[in-house]
């Protein structure tokens, strides 16, 4: 019996696509190109399980094809990236240790697609904890990122603020501030970058200065990130919910829970909207609104949301089972 609500992988094409119909048999190039494609613009919005069904359903084919074929690799890599954030680390591992060296072998690969592929990597190993190595991934990534000529200040900035949190999770407090030092100045030198780029790393920073006591200045880093993702030119919600929930997260520290309240409740329709997070930060922002409204007596809706970040952590087989907030694995673009 068919389940209902399923999708065969032709209609799922069909349906992320927007086509009305399948214009190509099943197997065919150009149905395996757009099968591609497809998943590429479900992990760019944010949904996951659409991209994993729609990248397992392309691997077998492209399998055929030969390892010759970059697009097995890039596959690889990216079904890897939406296996980490689903919670499923060591299958994202295993995923994009088998695609990076493909991809070096597959020409004509870039030095972005090559860069692209170890930060992947660097997250899916801090997606296990295992930091030491996610640093040595997250370095290479750089490395091969500065050979580029001329080198992208953006994926510079995105890269240096990955790997100053994989510092921070080392407790390697003074390395990651160094880090997040040196990327605010290629941003000051280079202010054309996107603006997301800023607001990720005005996130993260901010995250750090929260870790080192540096409330004041972590909360004026969460502000002016929230207020450059709310003006870019191509929003992140989901940059923006974790922004949120980080600045009410300091006022509910500071006992602030009704000026907390406010905030979360912004995270929240954010999320309700549709708004695609990695199921561990979608719960830990309806995990800590719970909390505040704890505080504030409303124990029903605090039990509603606890039930919702329940159901997320279930879904997570073998991730960190700690909640913490970090907004480095929401990048795809």
């Amino acid at each position: 019996m068919v389940g209902k609500g399923l999708l065969s992988p032709a209609a799922l094409i069909c349906a992320a696509i927007a086509l009305p119909v399948c214009l190509f048999p099943a197997g065919s190039e150009h149905n395996l190109d757009r099968l591609i494609l497809a998943a590429k613009k479900a992990l760019q919005s944010g949904n996951f399980a659409q991209a994993d069904e729609l990248y397992s359903s392309a691997i077998p084919d492209l399998q055929v094809a030969g390892p010759t074929d970059a697009r097995l690799a890039t596959s690889y890599v990216e079904l890897g990236a939406v296996r980490a954030a689903e919670g499923r680390c060591q299958q994202a591992v295993d995923l994009i240790v088998r695609g990076i060296p493909l991809l070096d072998a597959a020409p004509p690969s870039g030095v972005s697609q090559r860069s692209e592929a170890w930060e992947e990597l660097g997250k899916a190993y801090n997606c296990q904890r295992q930091y030491s190595k996610a640093e040595q991934a997250m370095s290479r990534a750089l490395d091969i990122q500065q050979t580029a000529a001329p080198p992208r200040p953006d994926r510079l900035v995105e890269l240096l603020a990955g790997q100053g949190m994989v510092y921070q999770s080392e407790n390697r407090l003074a390395q990651a501030e160094s880090v997040f030092q040196r990327a605010q100045s290629l941003l000051d030198q280079n202010p054309q970058v996107d603006s997301l780029e800023a607001a990720l790393l005005l996130n993260n920073h901010g995250l750090l200065l929260r870790v080192m006591g540096r409330k004041a200045e972590a909360e004026a880093a969460f502000h002016r990130g929230l207020a450059l993702s709310e003006t870019a030119a191509t929003p992140d919600p989901g940059l923006e919910a974790s922004l949120l929930d980080n600045l009410a997260s300091l006022d509910s520290a500071r006992k602030q829970y009704r000026e907390a309240a406010l905030c979360f409740a912004s995270a929240l329709r954010l999320l309700d909207q549709g708004t695609s997070l990695p199921p561990r930060a979608a719960a830990q922002v309806l995990h800590d609104y719970a909390l505040c409204l704890r505080k504030l007596g409303d124990r029903n809706q605090a039990r509603s949301l606890e039930r919702r970040a329940m159901a997320l952590l279930s879904s997570q087989p073998d991730g960190d089972p700690h909640l913490v907030v970090d907004v480095t694995e929401l990048s795809h673009r």
